[in-house]
C-alpha cells in the first residue's frame, strides 16, 4: 500500500505543486509504525480500536482518503452504512429470484466473501431480480450506499444489456459466460478447456462414446462451449460415436425422465457426462448403474458430488479473482467501462471416483437395461 496519492488539485492553490500524501506521513503524524498504518486500514488485527480510530482520523486529515480505496472506507463512515474500516463490495446476484444456489453458486458465494475478507473487504449481497426491484434503481442504491465496487455475479442469459445504466466511477467486473453491453471485465470458469481435459481422461480409460446430459439453460448462459469442445479435433471422436447432447429443459418431470431414457436407448453411451445432482439417481432408476453399466463423471463436480468422478470447475476460485480484479481497479483509481475489458478464465481440476472407473477392470462394453429399469 505504500503508494503516493495526490491530494484533489481542486481544494490547492492553482500554482502549487499537489502535496502527496503516503502511509509515513500517517504514521508519524499518530506516532506509530507504517506497518500498524497498513494493517489498520486494510482491517487486520492486531491493534486496538482506539489506535484504528487515530489512524482512520489522521488520514482524513492529511487528505489520505483520496486513495481510491480509503474513499471507498471514508464513503462508508459518512453515509454509516458499513463498518468503520471496512470498504465494501456488491456482489449482485442475477440469477433468478428462486435460483437453487446451492453447490457450485455457494462455493462462488463462498469464494468471493473469503478473499473480501482476506483482503479488508466486506460483501454486501443485492438480486437483479429481487421482487420490485429494477436495475436502475438497484445501482442508485449501491451508489447511496457509497460502495464503489460491483461484482455481477453470474447472469443466467447469453446476453445482457447493461447500456441505459450509469455505471460511471464504479470498478466493476462479472462472473460467468454472458455477453454484456457494454463490455466488462470478465472472470469466467473454462468449459471448454476442462470438457477436452475429462473426455482426455476418460479416452484414457478406455471410454469411447460420450453422451453429455445437461440443462439447456446452464449451456446457453455459458455460450454452448461444452458443445462445441465435444466436436473438437483435439478429441479425436469418430464420428459413430458422436451422440448429440441430451438437452434437458425441466429435470424433475416424468416426461423429461421418459425422453431420458429413450436417448439412452437409442445412443447406448458407454459413459454419461452430467449437469445436475439428480444425475447418477436417474440412471440407476434406468438401469444404468455406474460404473458397471454405464460410466459416469460429473462436468460441475463439488464437494457434494464427493465418491463420484468428474472435473470441479472451480467457481470458489472464480470468485477470488473477482475480488482480486475489483480491488485491483479500485488501487489504480480505475471506474466505468474498462478500454481494454480482460477475459480471465480459472482452470478446474480432475476428481477420481468410483463412477468412472477404467473399462476394462470394471464394466461391460455397452450399458443394457435390468429387470429394475423404469418402464
Amino acid at each position: 500500500m505504500e503508494q503516493f496519492h495526490p491530494i484533489r488539485p481542486s481544494l490547492l492553490h492553482p500554482m502549487s505543486t499537489p502535496k502527496r500524501v503516503n502511509i509515513q506521513a500517517i504514521a508519524d503524524k499518530v506516532g506509530v509504525s507504517k506497518a500498524t498504518v497498513s494493517r489498520a486500514l486494510r482491517n487486520l488485527p492486531g491493534h486496538k480500536a482506539a489506535t484504528k480510530d487515530k489512524i482512520i482520523k489522521a488520514a482524513q486529515e492529511l487528505g489520505y482518503e483520496s486513495h481510491p480505496i480509503m474513499s471507498a472506507v471514508m464513503s462508508s463512515v459518512r453515509f454509516k452504512r458499513t463498518s468503520l474500516i471496512s470498504p465494501v463490495i456488491a456482489e449482485i446476484h442475477c440469477q433468478p429470484w428462486d435460483y437453487d444456489r446451492e453447490g457450485n453458486p455457494d462455493s462462488l458465494r463462498r469464494g468471493i466473501h473469503r478473499q473480501a475478507e482476506a483482503l479488508g473487504f466486506r460483501v454486501e449481497e443485492f438480486g437483479w431480480y429481487e421482487p420490485g426491484m429494477n436495475p436502475r434503481r438497484l445501482i442508485d442504491i449501491i451508489r447511496a450506499r457509497g460502495i464503489g465496487a460491483v461484482i455481477f455475479e453470474h447472469f443466467m442469459e447469453r446476453e445482457v444489456d447493461l447500456s441505459s445504466l450509469d455505471l460511471s466511477g464504479l470498478a466493476m467486473v462479472s462472473i460467468g459466460g454472458a455477453h454484456l453491453n457494454p463490455n466488462l471485465h470478465r472472470v469466467e470458469v473454462n468449459h471448454y478447456g476442462n470438457m477436452i481435459k475429462l473426455i482426455k481422461k476418460l479416452q484414457d480409460r478406455g471410454y469411447q462414446r460420450f453422451g453429455v446430459i445437461i440443462p439447456k439453460i446452464f449451456e446457453r448462459s455459458s455460450d454452448f462451449k461444452r458443445s462445441a469442445a465435444l466436436h473438437s479435433e483435439d478429441l479425436n471422436i469418430a464420428e459413430k460415436d458422436l451422440i448429440p447432447i441430451f438437452y434437458r429443459e425441466e429435470t424433475d418431470s416424468e416426461e423429461d425422465l421418459n425422453e431420458l431414457e429413450k436417448w439412452l436407448k437409442k445412443y447406448q453411451p458407454d459413459c454419461v457426462l452430467g449437469v445436475g445432482k439428480d444425475v447418477p439417481h436417474q440412471l440407476d432408476s434406468l438401469g444404468y448403474t455406474q460404473p458397471q453399466k454405464v460410466g459416469f463423471a460429473h462436468l460441475g463436480w463439488h464437494s457434494s458430488y464427493e465418491g463420484y468422478a468428474g472435473y470441479n470447475p472451480k467457481w470458489s476460485g472464480a470468485g477470488k479473482v473477482a475480488v482480486n480484479l475489483v480491488v485491483d481497479q479500485l488501487t489504480r483509481n480505475e471506474n466505468g467501462v474498462p478500454e481494454d475489458p480482460l477475459w480471465i478464465l480459472v482452470e478446474g481440476e480432475w476428481v477420481d471416483g468410483h463412477s468412472a472407473t477404467p473399462v476394462h477392470r470394471s464394466r461391460s462394453s455397452a450399458p443394457r437395461k435390468t429387470s429394475s429399469a423404469k418402464t
